[in-house]
């Protein structure tokens, strides 16, 4: 059995962040809610989260279908 070395300290690294939608498309012929999806990536780290969901909010009024959610997904790599 090999011992494993708990480390005692993480860095953080931020890498780029996106930004998922998801649409509202109609109901299939069971009534089931159709939905799809869009992301956009390399959202810069930083970016505070108001300022994504009101470019989120204006990517909306671009779009033929309503918008269900917005997320912002960051991603944080761990090095010890």
């Amino acid at each position: 059995m090999q011992n494993v070395r708990e480390a005692t300290s993480v860095v953080p690294i931020k890498n780029p962040s996106s930004l998922k939608m998801r649409f509202n498309c109609g109901e299939d012929d069971n009534g089931k809610l159709i939905t799809k999806s869009r992301s956009y990536s390399h959202v810069k780290p930083t970016a505070k989260e108001l300022d994504v969901f009101n470019v989120a909010k204006t990517l909306e009024s671009l779009q033929q279908h309503l918008v269900i959610e917005i997320v912002k997904q960051d991603n944080t790599s761990l090095n010890a």
